[in-house]
């Protein structure tokens, strides 16, 4: 059986775009990017005393399960370089599942949706760029509703970078 995912993908230590872009390389071991955002860049999110990050959002198939893949992404991020530092601390990569298929996963180390999503517009934006009309599951409301909703004001900057 095949899973449909929304990951979102973030970087603030350089050089970010390569870990961007060497998280996609990784995530190909065990699946296919069917489409990504543009890179967004957004000031630090939480501990805001730090570089700004690069964000993006992909759409992966695998068929690999919620449990599964999140071990897989962990095992990728230590691959690419990814440190242990702090709660929202400066980060090589942080790839988070944010969506699979509609579905609502809500176990200690994993939350589908991810639970911080709607306060995000480093997630919303990219998100909504790929698919405006995602109903975010256990509500009513799409992306664009919690975009043009979020209380958010952080720095977001649409960047024209190839990756």
């Amino acid at each position: 059986m095949m899973y449909n995912y929304y990951l979102g993908l973030g970087s603030n230590i350089e050089p970010k775009i390569k870990f961007l872009i060497m998280a996609k390389s990784e995530l190909q071991k065990s699946g296919e990017i069917l489409n990504q955002s543009a890179i967004y860049q957004t000031q630090a999110w939480g501990e805001k005393n730090q570089a700004d990050f690069y964000n993006a959002v992909i759409r992966y198939k695998t068929n690999s399960i919620p449990t599964i893949l999140l071990k897989q992404i962990k095992k990728y991020e230590t691959a690419i370089g990814r440190k242990k530092t702090y709660k929202w601390g400066p980060r090589e990569i942080d790839i988070d599942i944010l969506f699979c298929d509609g579905i609502s996963v809500n176990l200690p180390d994993l939350k589908i949706p991810h639970t911080a999503i709607i306060n995000r517009k480093f997630v919303l934006q990219p998100m909504a760029e790929l698919d405006r009309n995602y109903i975010i599951p256990g509500t009513d409301k799409t992306i664009s509703n919690f975009l043009e909703e979020c209380p958010d004001n952080i720095g977001i900057q649409k960047l024209n970078l190839s990756w």
